[in-house]
């Protein structure tokens, strides 16, 4: 178990022992000082934000970790485009080749960086996203003013609830049903990213995963986000399997979808993302039968030796394939590995689903920004 991990399954414990209440002692410490810092960058940026041209819409959550950024900014961009709108994503590119300099990913019509230089989520969307610009950089600023000359009418700021330099012309907000305030507590001492006020910022709330509760502490989350938000929608999504794929068709984006008939397969899982339990739920939605799930710190960079490692434990398990998330896959692209693999590698995408009253409050709010 690694560091992070460790002190992941500290927090989710209600009772961490003498041990566990000094280590978590030390985190509120330091979560303290990271608060102050906050505050005061949080502040000073609000101040002087820029306005840009075109509207901005911005998709984040106050928590770290996977709450589903991802495939909602997916949906919208392909809302956008079915009603002839030309969106752009603009991405950090977290430890990608791109993220201190900035680059363009696609420009909507191809291609433009390979993957580490892009990063695995906006490489990923980029390759779910034909025709809609995609572009990583800390400095989003400069991102955006390429994305206009790109052409692009309005702009999908990704984790975009922090970067608080470019005025939001729409903010939603998206909160994981199943970890909703990061157990009340700032970073590292939970897994707030700032304090909960900062929800006050907030035009939507979209409650992801929403599926994996009950109605009971939904009522409790949306109770809660009333009291930062006031009466702005709330939304509800659910996280669904929407297809599963052989690693080969997934890489030449060929989707052919054999989900029916691997439905009850025994698989082996393997991840590294935000929200691990996450992918197990959804597999288990898919119809799959998951016996073990081998997971890996978030963007983890994996090597051919990671692989070779996973093929070898896959042998002692009753798995019949391997099966692995979108945002792993593109990191496996280019891996040897997995090329010459005797055993199944299947890739399972998935999408978020809303009822059509919610898709049509959600289509309503950035509509009104054209």
């Amino acid at each position: 178990m690694n560091l992070e991990s460790f002190i992941l399954d500290l927090q989710k414990k209600s009772s961490p022992g003498i041990g566990g209440k000094v280590i978590l002692s030390g985190l509120a410490l330091l979560a303290k000082v990271y608060k102050r810092g906050v505050i005061c960058k949080r502040e000073k940026a609000l101040k002087s934000r820029i306005k840009l041209d075109v509207p901005v819409v911005s998709v984040g959550n106050i928590t770290a970790g996977g709450t589903g950024k991802t495939p909602c900014i997916i949906e919208l961009a392909e809302q956008m485009k079915a009603c002839g709108i030309h969106p752009a994503v603009l991405s950090r590119g977290y430890k990608s080749g791109f993220e201190k300099e900035g680059g363009i990913v696609s420009d909507g019509n191809k291609m433009l960086a390979a993957q580490k230089m892009a990063g695995d989520e906006p490489y990923m969307m980029a390759l779910r996203l034909p025709g809609v610009p995609v572009l990583v950089g800390r400095d989003r600023i400069l991102s955006a003013k390429k994305a206009i000359g790109l052409g692009a009418d309005i702009l999908l700021l990704d984790d975009g609830l922090q970067y608080w330099p470019l005025k939001h012309d729409l903010e939603i907000v998206l909160v994981d049903c199943t970890n909703p305030f990061g157990y009340g507590h700032m970073l590292p001492r939970g897994l707030l990213r700032e304090p909960l006020d900062g929800l006050s910022r907030a035009d939507i709330f979209i409650l992801t995963k929403s599926n994996q509760v009950d109605d009971k502490t939904k009522n409790e989350i949306k109770e809660k986000l009333h009291k930062y938000g006031g009466d702005i929608p709330v939304l509800e999504s659910d996280h669904v399997p929407s297809a599963l794929t052989s690693f080969g068709d997934w890489k030449k984006q060929r989707i052919c979808n054999v989900l029916e008939q691997r439905q009850g397969a025994k698989v082996l899982l393997l991840s590294g993302i935000g929200n691990p339990g996450g992918f197990w739920k959804t597999s288990e939605k898919a119809g799959l039968c998951p016996v073990e799930h081998i997971t890996f710190k978030d963007h983890y960079s994996y090597s051919n030796e990671d692989i070779r490692e996973v093929f070898k434990k896959l042998k002692y398990t009753d798995a019949e394939i391997l099966v692995i998330t979108e945002k792993d896959a593109v990191k496996m692209i280019d891996l040897q590995e997995l090329k010459n693999s005797e055993i199944p590698v299947y890739v399972l995408s998935i999408k978020m689903k809303y009822s059509e009253h919610d898709r049509q409050i959600l289509q309503s709010a950035w509509e009104k920004l054209l």
